[in-house]
């Protein structure tokens, strides 16, 4: 009986991650909804440098992240110079790179704090990645795991045993 309280383990582990995805994915939405509804007000920027920064990933190795610093002009006329949240691999793929303008939406409270539509687009497409894993995860964790409790309290032992 003890080595069949193992086979619940597979479908325990994936409704586990499935869950932990949908929260990653729920987080991260709801990060997003905040900030759609503060940013109300739309202007166009210049890429004017770039930072980078050191990060770690999951094994523990680090890679270098570049991010962009945008000028732009509010409403109200102040002169802004902030560095986007989002973080590219390759500098050249930050959005203005080329000398372009971009459009930058901000809050107009916290005129600091935008966003670069190209990014979030990308934004959306990671966090909907771990909806997708997630839902993925559950769908496979629930069959496996009502099998393996329906092994483990013996709900199989009479179609087992009327094989042998």
């Amino acid at each position: 009986m003890e080595m069949r309280g193992l086979f619940l383990l597979p479908g325990l582990v994936c409704l586990f991650l499935g869950v932990v995805f949908l929260l990653i994915f729920r987080h991260m939405r709801s990060r997003q909804e905040v900030m759609d509804r503060s940013i109300k007000a739309k202007t166009w920027g210049k890429l004017t440098d770039t930072g980078s920064r050191i990060e770690r990933d999951y094994d523990n190795r680090t890679h270098t992240v570049h991010f962009g610093i945008y000028d732009y002009d509010t409403a109200d006329g102040q002169h802004i110079s902030s560095a986007s949240d989002f973080c590219y691999t390759n500098p050249e793929l930050i959005p203005g790179s080329g000398g372009d303008m971009v459009k930058i939406l901000y809050d107009p409270d916290k005129p600091t704090e935008f966003v670069i539509p190209e990014e979030r687009v990308i934004s959306i497409g990671i966090w909907s990645s771990f909806k997708k894993a997630g839902i993925i995860m559950l769908v496979i964790g629930i069959p496996l795991t009502v099998a393996a409790a329906a092994w483990l309290f013996g709900f199989f032992d009479p179609f087992l045993e009327s094989l042998l």
